[in-house]
This record gives C-alpha cells, structure tokens and sequence, in this order.
C-alpha cells in the first residue's frame, strides 16, 4: 500500500471487459507489434544454490512477477547484494502480481499468493491492488531450485498468506474491494460483501475450509495457541476466527466508536501485529494513521491504548520479550520504535534519505539487531531492501530489487 492513490481501491471503478482483439493464445504467433511484459517472456528460472543454513531473505515483487533472493549472512558486509531474481508464475506471459509470501519451518518449501490484479497485465480483467475479477492462486515453491511444486486456486485478490508454526496448514486472505464495489453499486447488502479466508493443506495444496469472515479482509495473523485467527477488514473491522470450533464462527469487532462501513470505512485497517508477550493484536489502519490495540481476552479494542502516527502505519514486528515494537509507516517513510505499555513513540529512524520509498514492512533478524525493511518505491522503478541498525538507528545497506515489492520473509536452509 502507498500514498500513490492509483491502486488505492475505488468503489466507484468499474473493470472494463476485455476485447477480442487482447486476447492471447498460447502456441499462436503475436502479431506484429505487440509487445508483451517482459523482453523474455519464457526464460528458463535462474539456477541459484539452495539456501544454506546462514539463512535466505525472499522479496516478493509484486509488478514485475519475480522474486528477489538476498543472502541473510551477507547484511553489513560489501556482499549485500541480490543473490538473484527468479521468475514466479503460472503464466509467463502475463503479469499475475505475486503477492506475500510464507515459509515452511523446514526449510524445504516456500509459498506465495498469485494475486491476479496487475494493471495492463494481459488479457485477464485485472486492475488495481484489490480490483482484480480472475480467481488467485497460492503457488508452492521447492526452496531448493524455486521451482513449483503445487498450486491452489483460490478467489479473486489473494492478500495475505501465513503458514502453521506445523508446516501443514496456510491461511490466505481475499483483499477483494472490486467486490464491495459491485455489490454497492447493485444496492446490496454489506453482508454480500465479505470475502473468504482460505484455509489450505500445505502438503497437498487442497482446500480445508473457506471460511467467509468480512469485506476486503487483508491481513492474517494466528493467536500463540494457533485456536485463533484475526484479519484485518477494510470495513473498519477486525475479524477474529474461532478455527478450533466446530464451523469455524467469526466474530467481527469495529476498530474504533464511529467507525465507517466497507463502502466508506474511516480507518482502512490493513496490518496486524500482535504481541508474542500479551497476545494483543496491534491494527494498522492507514486512513486515520492510528495503531489501535484488541484484547484477546475481552475481544475488544482498547481506544486508550491507540497510537497515532505522521502516516499510515504498515506490517511491523515486536521483539520477542513484547516489550518494543518496530512499525514503519508511510509518508514519512520512517521506523517509529513504541514502548507498547505506555504506547509512547520512543524515536523514529528515518528512512527517505536512504532511498526508501512507500515502507511497506519490517521484519527482525534473529538476533533482532537488525531490521529488514521492504520499501515499495514509486511502483515503476526498482523497489529496495534496507538493513537497519535498530541499535544505532541507522540504514547499514540497501538493496535495489523489482519492481512494487511487498514482502519480506527468511527462509532457512533445510534442517
């Protein structure tokens, strides 16, 4: 998500068909002067070695369909550099918007969300993040040469996806908002708005369950006991998903006193992170730029506890004890380090003059010395990865990567 307006979702939008004219078919010769996304639009996957015990970062790249391989061991040394760019798809001729990432706890298999929503992506209806009409996908990946292995369809606008602390279960969200759209522009009800929570067996990429929790839900955490799950829902809502009760029920609970409504939420809640101490579930919510807290116990949101910052807050990470929370958020493109007890930003870390652009998430390195920070850039060139100091609040090297990226994950080498 960005400051740019261009893919926030419109309610308004309305996906045009598709001409004759657009459609390809594969095995038949383009005609003259058609030029497709990429140079190659066949080429073989690069040939990397498999990830060894020193650990492996994935960045998924959303508008150009590869993902970016950096080499974990290598963060404040010279080799801090793209390992490779490896192409991810079901069809290399079409821009189909990888979107998040999970990894097996093994080491053996990665995971990521086929999201089907590129603009001018080819002949399939797709749009603007959230907008597109062709169902999604969840694609596994063997970590050893980046090949598929397996893959599930899903519905339309995959968002988030996480994986089991098993290794056997995914959980992938439907950011569906061109859902919402027609839906209201018929006059419906927002109860024909909401969209589904994938449930997924990893081992044979089949579906569990689909479970319908609410409109444009996004992101998906799991309580430490894995009973729970919360997701974000753009309709100023957080659901939260009662997966060890027979039929799976969903209570839904409004981030804040007056909040709007899918068609017109005030909130927007996009992020989830929750606290590996208290177990509370901190929302981002990039319209009022507020970081507001549930109570897993109580089931409710705790309005004292709410945090404002100088723009939309995104994916952060707690440290292990719970007692520092690391968000970065838009605008400023900065890293605001909370004290959660108080709720008191401590100091920022600005990232701008290092070249980020549209922070999108941080994640901790095991020793929690260093931030891994994805940053989307301006969604037309290169993106980048940037390793930051937490200690010394300061950016130690940068990555250029492709193009939107919008996740950041470590895979480890298999045990």
């Amino acid at each position: 998500m960005s400051r740019a307006s261009w893919w926030m979702p419109a309610l308004a939008l309305v996906l045009a068909g598709c001409d004759e004219e657009s459609a390809r078919v594969v095995g038949v010769a383009p005609p003259d002067g058609l030029d497709y996304a990429h140079e190659e639009p066949w080429a073989e996957p690069a040939t990397v070695p498999p990830p060894g015990p020193g650990g492996r970062i994935v960045i998924t790249n959303s508008l150009d369909d590869t993902l970016s391989l950096v080499e974990l061991d290598t963060v404040g040394t010279p080799g801090f550099r793209e390992l490779a760019r490896v192409p991810v798809g079901l069809n290399p001729v079409e821009l189909e918007g990888p979107h998040h990432s999970a990894v097996s706890p093994a080491g053996d298999f990665y995971y990521v969300g086929i999201s089907n929503y590129v603009p001018g992506g080819g002949s399939g209806p797709h749009g603007a993040h959230g907008t597109g009409a062709d169902d999604g996908y969840c694609l596994k990946l063997d970590a050893r040469d980046n090949r598929i292995v397996g893959s599930v369809r899903v519905n339309p606008n995959p968002g988030d996806v996480i994986i089991s602390a098993d290794g056997n279960t995914l959980y992938q969200t439907h950011f569906d908002t061109l859902k919402i759209a027609e839906m209201a522009r018929q006059g419906r009800p927002e109860s024909d708005m909401n969209a589904n929570l994938a449930i997924l067996d990893a081992r044979t990429m089949t579906r569990k369950a689909m479970v319908e929790v609410c409109p444009a839900p996004h992101a998906v955490r799991l309580s430490a006991d894995e009973r729970t799950a919360y997701v974000a829902c753009w309709s100023d809502e957080v659901a939260i998903v009662d997966l060890a009760v027979e039929g799976t029920p969903v209570t839904r609970v409004k981030v804040a006193a007056g909040a709007g409504s899918a068609v017109a939420p005030r909130h927007q809640p996009y992020a989830l992170t929750p606290s590996p101490s208290t177990g509370e579930v901190w929302v981002s919510s990039m319209a009022s730029r507020q970081l507001q807290v549930l109570n897993p116990q109580t089931r409710q949101m705790m309005p004292e506890r709410a945090v404002a910052l100088r723009g939309p807050p995104m994916f952060g990470a707690f440290t292990a004890d719970g007692r520092t929370l690391y968000m970065p958020y838009q605008l400023v493109d900065a890293v605001a380090v909370i004290d959660p007890e108080t709720g008191t930003v401590l100091r920022e870390v600005p990232l701008a003059e290092a070249g980020c652009l549209n922070v999108h998430q941080l994640m901790l390195t095991p020793d929690e010395r260093i931030g891994l920070v994805v940053c989307e850039g301006d969604h037309v060139g290169p993106g980048t990865l940037h390793a930051v100091d937490l200690a010394e609040g300061r950016v130690v090297g940068t990555v250029e990567v492709g193009i939107f990226p919008d996740s950041v994950n470590i895979l480890w080498g298999q045990r």
